[in-house]
């Protein structure tokens, strides 16, 4: 018996924009299409940032909260696999 895979957490906090960005794109690029990643941080400039980081990329942003100083992003990742399958957009209300 396997045990459940949890999506990938970039701990980015207490980090100044654009380390948060920069790691969430190494961690993007290290999943598969179609996996999420979990962001926290909590430089407030992370919430236009992200944004601007998902529409230039095409990747979806999932959710976005803030807990506190903490903020929490999912981010599911577009594009293709080594095979050359697409991963499924789907879009998800933020």
């Amino acid at each position: 018996m396997s045990l459940p895979v949890s999506d990938p957490v970039i701990d980015a906090r207490e980090k100044a924009c654009p380390l948060p960005i920069i790691e969430l794109s190494k961690g993007l690029r290290a999943v598969q299409p179609g996996a999420e990643v979990e962001l926290w941080a909590t430089d407030p400039a992370v919430e236009e940032d992200l944004a601007a980081f998902c529409e230039a990329t095409g990747h979806v942003l999932v959710s976005f909260s803030a807990e506190g100083r903490l903020l929490r992003a999912r981010v599911r990742k577009v594009g293709q696999d080594p095979a050359g399958h697409t991963a499924p957009e789907r879009t998800t209300p933020h």
